[in-house]
């Protein structure tokens, strides 16, 4: 092209620009536009040339912004204006690849309207399962290696037909380098196992699943980054076989609702969440307001919030087609604490025992990763669980963290690695606390090591010595940066707000090991990246057993019951003391007394625990948070009393607990007790926040731990702050729990090193 007139403008886009159809997208509109050049992948971003009129090329640019893909973002456009090189029309050049600049890559999409729309329609991919296009499907779960083209997929196994190779090979097809493109003639298969036979033939196949669910069997299914367990989520019978087989007696199950339109009928749903469930990261999303008797009790074991999703495969969809219920319980694939299977030789091995069949196949899984969990708190989105859907997005930094390693938590646990001013988080691993689970870590820190091009030469972690993670990050034998539990929880919300100077951070959890040696767990402290100064905290109250009691909290009660009435605890007449085994706690009395494995502990959530003991709610636990979870389950939010409470720099709720007692003796109701119980709580910390903004000045509040999943008791304290004019951070795409940990040991790391 040599058009007077003409000029020639080089644009770098970077962000998340590959496996997302971008490459398509810039050809399509360069096409519409007669410009001619070029586009290509290069491992840190996406290198557009174009030529033409300088009205057209400024519209190229406008198009880059308003009508890029659903799943890219674009961080930066460096645009200048270059020699023409007389290109006669416009190209995609091969990918170029290096060892060093990594760009990003897309989380996994849900089908798209267009794939459903085909899915449902006449030409050759009519209910085909493995359906994607551009602008969906497999992406972190499917590649092995940068950059994104299909040969560095585990879609490399299958030859493309001719068909699929046009469409691929067409700029204006929707498909155009699609990598994972295929159909029915040349695509992987699924294969159903199930009484000693073995169906092929999809059709049959999908037919027989939906006929074994119908009839009350739990069936596994291979899906995008592991197997998953389904059973009929109306089916009492199915729901108490699947706990059986899970080890899981009542931890809440996830329900995948055929429709939107179905799921309003058992739960309620606010736009904002509405938006949130049908987005193409496709969530579970923790929805409260259940509707009464329609959901049978064994799903939520008692709760009144539900996990819900909708379809996010072809095969979902398929399979909805082929049963009669309006939902599915679909869970992890997976014994309990053991993390999701996803290879052929696991599910078979495992899944064998099940009553219905195994669905299998012959698509390689590169990296197993779980359904992501979100709740809509304060009307923001808050990730819980980051896995499908949002890894491996990573966050944006102000500093430089290249070469870092954190190592993350013990609980919830996810890594974190530097690249130059990015922190690239792993997807959910889980509790380290099994061989499976530390073996799953072991094994996703070498693959993101190899496909980043990453090679730690600093590691953070826990300052506990007994975590795994810790135990991991000396064994590296490189510089290591060990960072208290509730420092990197208030320096992860920093990272992700990009905060660099000091803030009032408060940190609720369970259990983090402290500067003293004791259980932290309620702290309030003036943090920057580089240190922290502790200014308050609950009052320490002996914790007998130590780790038993996240088990048993009933062990809590007890502790708080001793503080606050001495040998005189067993005279109070409350039904809590008639359900425990008064033998075993007179020994844990006279532990305590000794000091014989009873810590100090601070921590707000064993306070939790405590009270959902006292009130008879939970006293012996089930799975991580049950009491928490169930002590929230009764709140009424008309209710606004509190209770008393003593508060410096150390909060003491004695008070608290004695009036809380006599509540119960004076037969207040359990919502009564258990919401006053929360104000209290938000009131104590928006004392200590006050107290620490007359010392400092400080206005810019964190907050951040386990304990604010807690909807009512977060919304509480960010409406306290607010109306004292605070400047409020709680994290939103990082989690608060131990899942956003790692984020925070990278960030004090990258600081300290700095000094």
């Amino acid at each position: 092209m040599n058009n007077s007139g003409n000029i020639a403008q080089h644009f770098k886009i970077k962000g998340r620009v590959q496996g997302v159809g971008f490459r398509p997208f810039i050809y399509r509109i360069a096409h519409q536009l007669k410009l001619a050049g070029y586009v290509y992948n290069q491992p840190d971003g996406v290198i557009i040339h174009i030529e033409g009129t300088e009205s057209k090329c400024t519209k190229f640019s406008n198009l880059l912004s308003t009508d890029a893909p659903i799943g890219a973002v674009i961080k930066s456009v460096e645009k200048k204006v270059v020699e023409s090189k007389n290109s006669e029309s416009f190209k995609i050049l091969p990918s170029r690849t290096s060892e060093s600049a990594i760009t990003e890559i897309c989380p996994d999409i849900a089908i798209c309207p267009d794939c459903l729309r085909e899915l449902y329609g006449n030409d050759r991919r009519n209910g085909y399962p493995f359906i994607n296009c551009t602008n969906c499907g497999p992406r972190f779960t499917l590649i092995n290696d940068f950059p994104y083209d299909r040969q560095n997929t585990t879609m490399h196994e299958f030859q493309m037909c001719e068909t699929c190779g046009n469409e691929y090979a067409d700029p204006l097809d929707r498909r155009f380098h699609a990598q994972p493109i295929s159909c029915p003639s040349c695509g992987p298969r699924y294969t159903y196992l199930y009484n000693d036979k073995i169906l092929d033939d999809f059709s049959s196949i999908i037919r027989e699943v939906g006929n074994h669910i119908n009839k009350g069997k739990i069936v596994a299914l291979k899906g995008l980054g592991g197997y998953n367990l389904a059973c009929d989520a109306l089916n009492s019978g199915a729901i108490n076989d699947l706990r059986q087989f899970k080890q899981r007696e009542k931890k809440p199950f996830a329900v995948m609702f055929r429709s939107l339109e179905n799921l309003k009928k058992y739960a309620g749903i606010t736009p904002f969440e509405t938006n949130v469930i049908q987005s193409w990261r496709r969530p579970i999303v923790i929805l409260e307001g259940l509707h009464e008797n329609n959901l049978d009790p064994g799903i939520t074991a008692g709760l009144n919030s539900i996990g819900a999703f909708l379809p996010y495969l072809p095969l979902h969809y398929l399979l909805f087609d082929e049963v009669e219920t309006d939902a599915l319980v679909l869970t992890s694939g997976n014994e309990s604490e053991v993390p999701i299977l996803y290879t052929e030789e696991m599910a078979r091995h495992t899944f064998k025992e099940i009553s219905g069949g195994i669905l299998l196949n012959n698509r390689k899984i590169a990296r197993r990763a779980d359904d992501s969990v979100v709740k809509v708190i304060d009307d923001s989105l808050c990730v819980m669980r980051r896995a499908r859907g949002y890894t491996p997005d990573p966050v944006d930094l102000n500093f430089n963290a290249d070469g870092m390693l954190a190592a993350g938590a013990e609980l919830s646990n996810c890594f974190c690695i530097g690249k130059e001013k990015q922190g690239i988080l792993s997807q959910h691993i889980g509790d380290l606390k099994n061989a499976d689970t530390y073996e799953f870590y072991l094994e996703n820190i070498q693959e993101f090591s190899r496909m980043y091009r990453f090679k730690p030469r600093l590691v953070a972690c826990d300052m506990h010595p007994d975590y795994l993670s810790t135990q991991y990050a000396r064994e590296l034998k490189i510089p290591i940066t060990e960072v208290q539990h509730h420092h990197a929880h208030i320096a992860s919300v920093m990272a992700e707000f990009g905060l660099n100077e000091s803030v009032i951070g408060v940190s609720y959890d369970g259990t983090g090991l402290g500067t003293d040696g004791n259980i932290w767990g309620s702290e309030l402290m003036i943090a920057g990246f580089q240190s922290f100064q502790r200014v308050g905290h609950f009052e320490y109250v002996p914790l007998p057993g130590g780790d038993s009691a996240t088990r048993e909290p009933w062990r809590s009660a007890l502790a708080y019951l001793w503080h606050v009435y001495g040998s005189k605890w067993q005279s109070i007449d409350i039904p809590f003391l008639k359900k425990i085994d008064l033998n075993k706690a007179n020994k844990l009395i006279t532990a305590i007394d000794k000091g014989i494995n009873s810590p100090l502990c601070c921590s707000a959530g064993r306070l939790f625990d405590a009270v959902a003991a006292l009130l008879t709610i939970c006293i012996n636990s089930n799975y991580h948070a049950e009491a928490p979870m169930r002590l929230e389950n009764e709140l009424n939010n008309k209710c606004n009393d509190s209770y008393s409470f003593q508060s410096k720099n150390v909060v003491s709720f004695t008070s608290m607990i004695r009036e809380i007692v006599q509540d119960i003796n004076d037969h207040r109701s359990t919502t009564e007790i258990a919401t006053k119980f929360h104000n209290t709580i938000a009131i104590a910390a928006i004392r200590q926040i006050q107290m620490a903004f007359e010392q400092t000045g400080i206005r810019k509040v964190v907050i951040s731990g386990g304990t604010f999943q807690n909807r009512y008791l977060t919304e509480k304290l960010l409406h306290l702050l607010r109306q004292k004019d605070f400047e409020v951070y709680y994290p939103r795409e990082i989690p608060c729990n131990d899942g956003g940990i790692a984020l925070g040991q990278l960030a004090v790391a990258a600081h300290q090193k700095m000094k």
